[in-house]
């Protein structure tokens, strides 16, 4: 594994220790999103039941987004910063090519993250 992707990983997996969605479920929709086949750990039926509650899981969220939205909780440039923010992910994790230990970069990153979305959250 590339340094790349071992922060990667890292900055990943405090992401999701962030969000509505688990480890596993970040992996299925991974999986799906690649056109993957069942992973050989997981029965289909289970893969499947899986799948369906993460659709539900993520329509959830866009609907949590448009109510935000229409209530005033968030605005357009709150939408747009977080684009950006996701395309720039890559960007912030151009570090791995200098002497910085991982725990800083991830801590660096993060706390970015992290200072960002809090300057978001109107309430």
């Amino acid at each position: 594994m590339s340094n790349y992707e071992s922060y990667f990983n890292i900055i990943h997996r405090e992401i999701i220790a962030n969000s509505l969605f688990t480890e596993r479920q970040i992996d299925i929709i991974y999986n799906r999103l690649s056109h993957q086949t069942v992973p050989k750990n997981i029965s289909r039926g289970a893969y499947h039941r899986q799948l369906k509650q993460c659709r539900n899981k993520i329509v959830g969220v866009l609907y949590s987004i448009l109510l935000l939205k229409s209530i005033g909780a968030i605005d357009q440039q709150t939408l747009s910063i977080l684009g950006t923010m996701c395309d720039q992910l890559a960007v912030m994790l151009d570090i791995v090519n200098s002497d910085i230990s991982p725990n800083k970069v991830t801590d660096n990153v993060m706390s970015t993250v992290n200072g960002i979305l809090k300057k978001m959250c109107k309430v």
